[in-house]
């Protein structure tokens, strides 16, 4: 297992090759899988699965810039996994969600204190 993966987060929502609604976000027994007909070039890749980066003992999501607002408020709200996979992607000990304040701007304020002056 890993001790930290540190993965961006697309604008809709998929993390490492995890996308929403693919084969590969509802695969629970392997660690990594093949990926074919990913949305976004390459159309086929391999990819970590929610098992293996849940394994880890942290997980940073990292999500900069507007167009990744919407995705970071799916993420955090609730979501399934299959439809977000950013909201599976989650450590055994700690999961680090790292945003600028242009990918925080649709997040309620109940997910995070208030700036100090």
């Amino acid at each position: 297992t890993f001790d930290v993966l540190m993965l961006g987060v697309g604008p809709d929502t998929h993390v490492a090759s995890l996308f929403p609604e693919l084969p590969a976000v509802r695969e629970t027994e392997r660690t990594v899988v093949g990926v074919h007909g990913a949305p976004k070039p390459p159309p086929t890749r391999v990819t970590l699965t929610l098992p293996a980066i849940r394994a880890a003992r942290e997980v940073w999501l990292l999500a900069a810039g507007e167009d990744k607002a919407q995705a970071a408020a799916i993420a955090l709200s609730g979501a399934g996994e299959i439809q977000a996979p950013a909201a599976g992607a989650r450590g055994r000990a700690r999961t680090l969600w790292l945003l600028d304040s242009a990918a925080a701007s649709q997040l309620p304020r109940s997910l995070y204190p208030p700036a100090s002056s």
